[in-house]
């Protein structure tokens, strides 16, 4: 008798040893790569809208703009915030032509969800 139970449990722990070496790990698994928010017509046509509406002031400008946002599973951009400003108007000016803007939203596991972005725009005039 007490020979028996270590025979059980070798003989069990053998077993499940092969069922894991049998086991096809990447038979039930689906990977879907997560994604950032995008502009559709791609980044260089968004910063030419953006700077072909823009007005700018006659004085002249030399900096930085930053502007984060949310860009939302409806591909709508919200929560704007100025982290770098140039003043004169521009930033707010930025925002507001973003505001028209669509993106595709970023992807976790597949899901649109909301994401965080934050866009530079240099800006100098003469």
């Amino acid at each position: 008798m007490k020979y028996i139970l270590p025979f059980l449990i070798l003989f069990s722990t053998a077993a499940m040893a092969q069922n894991a070496a049998n086991y096809d790990y990447n038979k039930n698994v689906k990977i879907k790569a997560d994604s950032d928010p995008v502009y559709p017509a791609g980044e260089n046509a968004m910063y030419e809208l953006v700077f072909n509406k823009l007005e700018f002031p006659r004085e002249k400008v030399n900096g930085e703009s930053m502007i984060n946002f949310d860009v939302n599973p409806d591909s709508t951009l919200s929560g704007f915030s100025v982290i770098k400003e140039v003043g004169y108007g521009i930033d707010q000016s930025i925002i507001n032509i973003l505001k028209e803007l669509k993106f595709s939203p970023g992807t976790i596991n597949g899901k649109p969800v909301v994401k965080n972005m934050v866009l530079s725009f240099p800006i100098e005039t003469e």
